[in-house]
């Protein structure tokens, strides 16, 4: 599974400031070590816009089990994080946002991104 998120604020250096602690967060995640690939990349430009910087967490679970970790993982961010911004998942065509610091809601929203309809956000 391969998820890509997103933190959109509206100051563009907190935005960077939040997706490289987000990054940090998850790359140093204990429970993540041995079943996910975390890495930064730059999403593609929207049209008009100039692309070149970091703007994406990319996620490769390369276990279908560390989902419940990566849930947890992006809860527990949220929860240290309150002033937090929504996170943007992204899978297979199909874009959640993430509101909530629960660790099971959080694993819904990350599941329905594999499905074939994407679930409502949290």
């Amino acid at each position: 599974m391969e998820f890509r998120i997103r933190i959109q604020e509206q100051d563009e250096h907190d935005e960077r400031e939040a997706l490289l602690s987000l990054y940090q967060w998850l790359y140093k995640h204990d429970a993540l070590e041995r079943t996910t690939e975390v890495s930064l990349s730059e999403a593609p430009p929207e049209e008009g816009a100039m692309g070149g910087a970091w703007d994406v967490v990319n996620i490769v679970l390369t276990h279908a089990t560390a989902l419940a970790n990566l849930a947890l993982a992006l809860a527990t961010w949220r929860r240290t994080h309150p002033s937090a911004p929504p996170l943007n998942a992204q899978a297979n065509g199909t874009a959640v946002t993430v509101h909530t610091d629960d660790p099971e809601a959080v694993r819904r929203l990350l599941e329905a991104l594999n499905g074939p309809e994407a679930g409502p956000e949290d």
